[in-house]
């Protein structure tokens, strides 16, 4: 039935008319419990990467498929045995991925002499985090000096059954998974279970840092491309193909549209003459990956706050800070050239 649709080109018009339906198909058959059964069928470690009901601890799956290493030549889990390993699965563009790092960075630097290695596994959620230039510019801007491992085909992110960014496996001097967290939070847990892995004599260095992870609900995070857009409202998509659209004369909440002349790709959308977006929103923080160059006036409920300068390749920038959650209706407007891909918020 997929062949069919795809020959017959329905997929293209049931995702223009209805964008997101994907999403939602897909959500429905895969995290379905037969699903999610037979899929761990196909990957080589299934489950293993979860700590078993009965206490034992599995054995870390190797790093492999790396196509380049970042502050490091490349490393083994068999020629780290001995040490304790920290895995931490993000990408640079992920909003709750930069909320970590000063976590990792600070564990790294109290933990190293005492016997951790904290490995980044960068596996890229857009087609601009494949390229090993644009990682390598990240990791030098956030300051990141421990390993990161260029996973491009998910290959250690299937070894591992990963689904999330970020992800965290903890391995014993003995290569064996003991602990295992996935997304932000839980840091003085974590920060614990290291000491516990390292030994008895390794004192609390203290490495307190602010713990910025969200605890109210706000917008989830909103795509733009149409292979992932939800919640939109307003002029129907036409995918890849630059057309006019117009906003709606209202939003409902968490709620997006598009209006000036646009590109809806399946990662992006790429802006013309007259580009705008507006999205009711609920958050403190609204933060937007973008690229190219221009400039993005940024509209509060109507009013202008400000105007944010794009230079070079896609990469997270902040739009909106405020000192407490709110509602709003977030308008910008584009300059012809940039790139828009996601929305995540705080």
């Amino acid at each position: 039935m997929t062949a069919l649709a795809l020959a017959l080109g329905i997929d293209q018009g049931l995702t223009t008319a209805v964008p997101g339906y994907t999403e939602a198909l897909q959500n429905r058959i895969e995290r379905s419990s037969v699903a999610q059964r037979e899929l761990a069928k196909l990957r080589r470690t299934g489950d293993q990467a979860a700590l078993a009901a009965d206490g034992t601890a599995p054995v870390a799956p190797e790093l492999q498929g790396i196509v380049e290493w970042i502050n490091s030549e490349p490393l083994t889990l068999s020629e780290l045995r001995g040490r304790v390993v920290l895995i931490d699965f993000w990408t640079y563009s992920c909003v709750n991925c930069l909320r970590t790092l000063p976590h990792l960075e600070a564990w790294d630097s109290s933990y190293r002499a005492d016997g951790l290695t904290v490995v980044g596994v960068h596996a890229p959620e857009f087609a601009f985090e494949r390229v090993p230039d644009n990682v390598r510019a990240a990791v030098r801007k956030l300051g990141v000096r421990y390993p990161v491992a260029l996973d491009n085909d998910f290959v250690t992110w299937t070894e591992y059954a990963n689904q999330y960014w970020p992800a965290k496996y903890l391995i014993d001097r003995t290569g064996r998974v003991r602990y295992v967290h996935y997304g932000e939070g839980k840091y003085d847990e974590t920060e614990r279970q290291i000491r516990r892995y390292l030994g008895s004599k390794v004192p609390d260095r203290g490495t307190a840092v602010a713990d910025r992870t969200p605890t109210v609900r706000t917008t989830p995070e909103s795509y733009l491309g149409y292979e992932r857009l939800a919640r939109f409202v307003g002029s129907r998509v036409v995918a890849g193909k630059e057309s006019t659209y117009r906003f709606p004369l209202s939003l409902p909440p968490d709620h997006l549209a598009y209006a000036g002349r646009l590109r809806v790709e399946g990662e992006r959308i790429v802006t013309g003459a007259g580009a705008g977006l507006r999205l009711r929103f609920l958050a403190r923080e609204v933060n937007l990956v973008l690229g190219g160059r221009g400039t993005v006036q940024v509209l509060l409920d109507g009013r202008r706050r400000s105007t944010v300068a794009i230079r070079g390749e896609p990469r997270l920038y902040n739009l909106l800070r405020r000192p407490r959650l709110a509602e709003g209706v977030l308008e910008l407007r584009f300059t012809p050239g940039l790139s828009a891909y996601a929305f995540t918020f705080g």
